[in-house]
């Protein structure tokens, strides 16, 4: 069974667009064989030379009825055979029950310590962006503000709140070719570590939403955790992040301590200077 978008892709390069020639009065720029011209917006239009006459006209190709009835041959198109019915087998499939008892966590590294918070906490990840110090307000916890995405948003410090180290981004190692250009190397090229990413998250109390970003030294992504597999934080853990933790739990030989992120916002607040 082909993909939906393997589908899309066929179905605008071969549908029948006769129908072009009744409503425009004139014949496509480029026919191909029968019936059916060339995808002519890449040939002749934005997505080629631009030598199309009605590019005058329709500025754009988005514009000009052949690209719309391509779209409308696309989508009136005939299905092939059985494709419906596997659609329907997947979309009537039950859920995983299995699933239902396990939560998406996202895994991320700050200095040599390994943390996680739920993925429903989370609103981006995204690459580092500027901090800017906001004057007599930014300390060790309150890092400052950072644009993202055009809206303006207090950054804090995991690492100064949990009392870590901030280490410095990793950078992959190059192997030389032989004309000197530094290019990764042919074996055993993996940066062990991802760059640094920042975290955008979200906290709901009453009416209020309040976001906030703060920077990682690593993300390993959004993992499936049964809940069976949390275990209860030890009064003596002794390791940082202990008071904002509300479980433990192993990911690849790692013990991971998922944060609360209730306890994450009330905390960074606190050490916003009034």
């Amino acid at each position: 069974m082909t993909t939906p978008s393997e589908d899309a892709a066929a179905g605008l390069f071969n549908a029948p667009l006769s129908r072009v020639a009744d409503r425009r009065g004139k014949t496509p720029a480029i026919v191909g064989s029968g019936d059916r011209p060339t995808d002519c917006w890449r040939e002749i239009g934005v997505g080629g030379d631009r030598s199309c006459p009605e590019l005058a006209t329709f500025i754009h190709c988005r514009n000009c009825p052949v690209m719309t009835d391509a779209a409308v041959a696309f989508f009136d198109r005939t299905p092939p055979d059985g494709y419906l019915d596997e659609w329907r087998e997947v979309l009537e499939a039950p859920l995983d029950e299995a699933d239902s008892d396990s939560q998406s966590l996202l895994v991320f590294r700050l200095a040599d310590e390994w943390f996680a918070l739920t993925a429903e906490v989370l609103a981006e990840v995204t690459s580092l962006r500027t901090v800017h110090k906001i004057p007599h307000r930014s300390n060790t916890v309150l890092a400052g503000m950072v644009n993202v995405r055009g809206q303006l948003l207090l950054c804090g410090s995991l690492h100064g709140l949990l009392g870590l180290r901030q280490s410095a981004p990793v950078v992959p190692q190059f192997q030389p070719s032989s004309d000197g250009r530094r290019l990764p190397g042919a074996t055993g090229y993996e940066p062990l570590r991802t760059p640094g990413r920042l975290l955008v998250a979200f906290h709901s109390e009453g009416r209020t939403t309040r976001r906030l970003a703060f920077a990682v030294d690593e993300v390993a992504g959004v993992q499936r955790i049964a809940m069976a597999n949390l275990r209860d934080v030890p009064a003596t853990l002794g390791k940082p992040g202990q008071r904002y933790s509300t479980a433990l739990f192993s990911w690849q030989s790692r013990r991971i301590s998922l944060l609360a992120a209730d306890r994450l916002f009330t905390a960074i607040h606190e050490q916003i200077p009034q």
